[in-house]
Parts: C-alpha cells; structure tokens; sequence
C-alpha cells in the first residue's frame, strides 16, 4: 500500500500530480503541482508553526479586502528618554495574503513582515545628535513630499575628505539602540576602498540581541562623514536581517540559517523541478498549463482610468511586446 501524501490545510493537488521520491526515499507532490485557497483558518494554522521571537507577535486577520498578517512589536518607548520607560506594542503595516498564495509563500511573508518590522525599528533606533538636539535621521517618518520640494536644503553641502579625527569625532555623536561606537582604525586597501574597523559598544538600555560588543568592518568608498554614516547604518542592518535569518523557524526548520546546506537545497530543487513527468504525461501538462494561467489571471492588476494609467501604458509600449500585460 502507498503511502500517504500530507497537504497543508488550503492545499490540493491539480489533476494528474505526480509524486516524486526525494532522495530519502520519502514521497512528495511539489508545491508547483498544487492549488491553494487558503482561509483564514488556514493561515493562522501555519502561523501557529512559525517560531521567532515573543518581542515580534505574527497577528494573522481578515477584512473586507481579505486575509492580511501583521507584526507587533513589543518594547520600550524610543521616544520616552527620561523617567519609567514602559512596554508598549506598536504595530507594522499589513502584509496580504491572498487565497491563491503558495502555502511556501505566506510563510516568507511572515519573514518578510519580522524583518521589515525590525528595519522600521533599527530606523529609529540609529540616532545622530545635532547640535544638541537628538535625531533619527535614517527613520520613515520624515516628509518626504516636502524634501522633494525643498530638495536644495539636502545636497551639495557633504565634505568629501575627511581625516581620522573628523570622522571619529562624527561617531561621538551617533548611538545605536543605547550603544556607541569607537573608529578603532582606518586604512587604505591598496588603490580601492577604505577600510574602516569601529567597535560596536552595548549600553546598559541596549535590547536588540544582535548588538553586542564586536567589531564592525566597513567599506568606505570615500572619507566623508556622509560615506561613514551610511555603511554604519546598513552594517547595522545586515546585524538585524541576520538575526532574524538564523533565529526564524517554521516547525523548527530554519530555511533562511546561514548554516543549511546551499548545495543540498540546490539538489533538492533540482529533484523537484525535474520536468520528465510534464514531458510524459500530456494530460499532466495540459492540466498543468490551466492551472498556471488561471492563477497568472487572478494576479494581473486591474487599472482605474486617469494619468497613472496612461504613464504605465506609455512606458510599456516602449519596451514592445510584452506578455501577461494588464488591461490597457
């Protein structure tokens, strides 16, 4: 007697699906031969078997619109810097799922939605103090409307050399999530870039797990101060996104850890996209072949008239025929 197949709650397989063996020898049908209409009952289900961090709750929701997942997070006031800092929770923007979503990928969402979370609040957490007063100049909330109006305020002002003191000075004044930073040195790497290696320094009001006393290498392609605080910033969040890389787990298999075999997934996709089957099986193909188109269908987006429309239809038109355009 065959074994089995277990689907996931929203899935099934289209007509004709064929099993393949894994080099285990445990059966399998690939999620490319599948059909999904999940609800939300489903996806709460899978969200369920997520496991990250209780600081990131994962609220999975329905609407008028539909099924949408949302991350909170959880800790203390950036803004309160004085007096008893309490817990509060505040909440990402929504993330949705649609019912045809591969189940695969309503998990990455989920891990998307953590690490945009966490960039929203490495955001606010890299602060830069500015003639005494202290500022998030990496956050989201600054007008972007009004800077694009007043864009000569924010360029032609950057010092492009700048010695070791200077720069060095400059990360007095920035901190990150209660730590500091020290340049410990800097050196020309041949004729390309600079080197600059900075110490990261955890204070006492330090949360995020990832800060922790280490060295940070940097890049710098020019000696500014501009330069030193942009690779600062996306070193910072590299720390974040690893984290969330090596710590994110759907029942406890983490896929994105740095430590899964790269060759082994490249094996196991090799297996499962093999295409003999499709090749031997026209019903399978044409079965096949549907089911792509339709859900293709329900992916195209539906244009209102006016200005944006006619940008968009512009632009493609320009690049010639294309397939799958929406209607123009």
């Amino acid at each position: 007697m065959s074994k089995a197949i277990n689907l996931q709650p929203g899935e099934s397989a289209i007509q004709h699906a064929p099993k393949v063996q894994l080099t285990n020898g445990e059966l399998c049908i690939p999620q490319h031969y599948l059909v999904y209409q999940h609800t939300l009952e489903s996806v709460e289900q899978l969200i369920l078997d997520i496991e990250y961090s209780s600081r990131y709750p994962i609220f999975a929701c329905q609407d008028a619109v539909g099924i949408y997942l949302q991350v909170g997070v959880i800790g203390y006031d950036n803004y309160k810097q004085t007096g008893n800092r309490e817990m509060k929770i505040v909440y990402g923007r929504k993330w949705r799922v649609e019912p045809q979503l591969p189940t695969s990928e309503i998990i990455q969402t989920a891990f998307l939605a953590i690490k945009k979370a966490r960039e929203h609040e490495v955001r606010e957490l890299f602060r830069l103090n500015y003639q005494g007063v202290v500022t998030t100049p990496f956050n989201n909330h600054h007008d972007l409307p009004l800077m694009a109006q007043q864009s000569d305020l924010f360029t032609g002002s950057v010092q492009e050399k700048c010695c070791h003191e200077q720069l060095s000075q400059c990360l007095e004044y920035a901190s990150y999530d209660g730590a500091s930073f020290k340049l410990q040195h800097l050196e020309k790497y041949r004729s390309g870039p600079w080197l600059a290696d900075i110490r990261l320094i955890p204070g006492k009001e330090t949360q995020l797990p990832e800060v922790k006393e280490q060295t940070l290498l940097l890049q710098l392609d020019s000696l500014s101060e501009n330069e030193l605080l942009f690779r600062l910033f996306e070193k910072l969040l590299i720390l974040s996104d690893r984290h969330v890389d090596e710590y994110f787990s759907y029942r406890k298999f983490k896929r994105f850890s740095h430590r899964v075999d790269i060759f082994a997934i490249a094996g196991f996709s090799a297996t499962l996209r093999n295409k003999n089957a499709i090749r031997e099986n026209t019903s399978l193909a044409a079965t096949f072949e549907q089911t792509n188109y339709q859900t293709d269908q329900t992916r195209i987006p539906k244009l209102a008239r006016g200005k944006l429309k006619e940008k968009i239809k512009a632009t493609l038109e320009s690049l010639g025929p294309i397939q799958g355009l929406p209607a123009l």
